[in-house]
């Protein structure tokens, strides 16, 4: 019973990630300058993860990338989906700027 209840449980986090996945990354709504907790109101969604984050010692900076990403439907009408995800940078928890992502691309730091 214990390893059953174990499963389910699994399988309901494993769902809900995907099911936040699908929630749009709307960028028009965040404006440079915005903090960290900010953008995530104005997107009404949680980063996927911190994919980078340093210490610029001569600018006396912190530098964090942040990923958010959609799935989306192909414009030919067909039922593939796409992953997009984005890199929003964030210098001393403000927005700096931000950048679809590109397979052939590393986060700038």
């Amino acid at each position: 019973m214990v390893a059953l209840l174990a499963i389910v449980l699994s399988s309901c986090g494993a769902i809900h990630e995907q099911m936040r996945m699908a929630d749009p990354v709307n960028l028009s709504a965040v404006k440079l300058g915005m903090t960290k907790a900010e953008v995530q109101t104005a997107l009404n969604k949680k980063p996927d993860n911190i994919v980078s984050s340093s210490q610029d010692p001569v600018k006396h900076a912190t530098i964090e990338v942040v990923q958010y990403s959609q799935w989306t439907s192909n414009h030919d009408n067909t039922n593939l989906r796409k992953l997009n995800s984005y890199w929003l940078y964030f210098v001393n928890d403000k927005l700096d700027s931000w950048e679809e992502i590109r397979p052939d691309r590393r986060p700038a730091s």
